[in-house]
């Protein structure tokens, strides 16, 4: 007897994985106290959230989202019409039913056939009691009056809440590893490390640690399993990562994008991802020589077959924009041109001698040039102490206002301009917006560029110094 019930209960659970299966998914939402009439799907993808699909009343008061074809697993967000949300997992189990009230999302929403979410809400209700009762006692430590025994208290009392927290999330992963939620908790945890070493004089090994840290971050991130990109928790490490954990110069952030995508290549979407996630933030970095972590992804990847997933034209303008960039890269010689001085005779940006070349291009016209001119007129004084000069590039067309603009200017800059356009200068230096400066050594080496009037004293001020250490 207990043989054929065995039988039938795994029948049935066939059979309605099977039922699921055809269904693809389905999920029935009933909202309490909302006078709306539609309701949205959207889904993560990155730090962005997109919409998927939109769901009307029904006569039962019901929002049915349904296909024939599964969702891509993660996260996801129900959106009502005034932009209030609460987010529901989408795994393998895509069919289920919510009861929610709109006046108390995250408290009131029940499911039924979604383990995958009542276990989701049970931690988000769990956390938000914690969050609250944190709040509370860091309230009263930072009260004038509380004494020091009771302060003392309070972070024990802090420290036996993240204690508790932590074995939450514990018993979570350890009833299904593999399950998205565990995932996500397992990945926005920090690696764990191992006890610090002491430096001869007692003191902890810092760069020791830190090597240590910065090699295991990514430990907590199963790379072969994508559904984490349909959450904003990927995201956020790499941008944690590469924008605060890694010293923000060039080399190193070059050697670990190379060791980040190498562990991304488990997983074809995770290493489109994270090669977008990286070139992008190169280059719209604001940290003077990142376009040469961009000049490297491009050159590295989207110039050889790991880039597949674009068209020709795009990675043609993707590949087109580094190669504008690379000759300008610090640490290269800058391009040579010749233009004509104000009195018509020929003058080259390698023919000029100075210890240090501040290359200025500029336009009378424009309001934040007349801002940089003024900023370096102020500085001109300290910057020739240092043995610098300034080669003040105009880029009008009309020789007669440049020259009425450069009157007032201090005669021991060196002015130059090119109103017929015979050099190339323009494309070759990628002027597009003004002002625009480099700085040059003696070697006429880019040590600096696209750097504000008002800090090129200060940059070079302490680039001599680093260079004298």
């Amino acid at each position: 007897m207990k043989r054929h019930y065995l039988l039938l209960s795994l029948f049935l659970l066939v059979l309605k994985m099977a039922v699921q299966a055809e269904q693809g998914h389905q999920i029935s939402i009933t909202i309490n106290n909302y006078d709306g009439t539609e309701t949205y799907l959207a889904y993560h993808f990155g730090n962005r959230q997109y919409l998927k699909d939109t769901a009307y009343v029904d006569t039962e008061n019901r929002f049915v989202f349904s296909g024939q074809e599964p969702l891509v697993p993660g996260m996801y967000l129900v959106v009502l019409e005034d932009d209030r949300n609460f987010e529901v997992i989408l795994d393998a189990n895509q069919v289920f039913e919510i009861d929610i009230d709109a006046n108390d999302l995250v408290g009131s929403a029940a499911f039924r056939n979604s383990p995958d979410n009542v276990l989701f809400y049970e931690y988000i209700r769990f956390l938000g009691e914690k969050g609250r009762q944190r709040s509370t006692l860091e309230q009263e430590f930072n009260q004038p009056g509380t004494s020091e025994a009771r302060q003392l208290a309070i972070r024990e009392e802090l420290a036996e809440m993240d204690e508790g927290v932590q074995n939450k999330q514990n018993e979570i992963i350890d009833a299904d590893p593999d399950a998205l939620l565990s995932r996500i908790i397992l990945a926005q945890r920090d690696p764990e490390l191992p006890d610090p070493p002491l430096l001869a004089d007692g003191s902890m090994d810092r760069e020791y640690m830190y090597q240590i840290y910065k090699k295991r971050f990514f430990d907590n991130i199963d790379f072969s399993d994508d559904r984490i990109l349909q959450t904003p928790v990927y995201h956020g490490r790499l941008r944690i990562f590469f924008n605060n954990v890694l010293i923000q110069h060039p080399d190193s952030i070059i050697a670990e994008a190379d060791r980040v995508l190498d562990k991304a290549r488990a997983n074809k979407e995770m290493f489109k991802y994270t090669l977008w996630f990286i070139t992008n933030n190169a280059e719209s970095s604001q940290i003077m020589g990142m376009d040469k972590v961009f000049v490297h992804l491009v050159e590295n990847y989207y110039m050889t077959d790991e880039v597949d997933w674009i068209g020709e034209e795009r990675r043609n303008r993707i590949i087109s924009r580094a190669m504008d960039l690379k000759p300008l890269l610090i640490g290269n010689i800058a391009p040579d041109f010749e233009i004509s001085d104000p009195e018509g005779n020929p003058i080259s940006l390698h023919g000029i001698e100075a210890d240090y070349l501040v290359l200025y291009f500029w336009d009378a016209e424009c309001a934040f040039c007349k801002q940089a001119t003024a900023a370096l007129q102020q500085s001109y004084e300290q910057l020739s102490g240092i043995g610098a000069r300034i080669f003040a590039v105009n880029i009008e067309n009309d020789k007669q206002k440049w020259l009425n603009d450069i009157a007032s200017y201090d005669q021991e800059w060196i002015h130059g301009n090119d109103i017929h356009r015979r050099s190339d200068f323009l494309d070759v230096y990628n002027i597009f917006a003004i002002p625009q400066i480099f700085i040059l050594d003696s070697n006429k080496e880019i040590v600096a560029k696209d750097i504000g009037a008002e800090h090129v004293f200060r940059f070079l001020r302490e680039y001599i110094r680093e260079k004298r250490n």
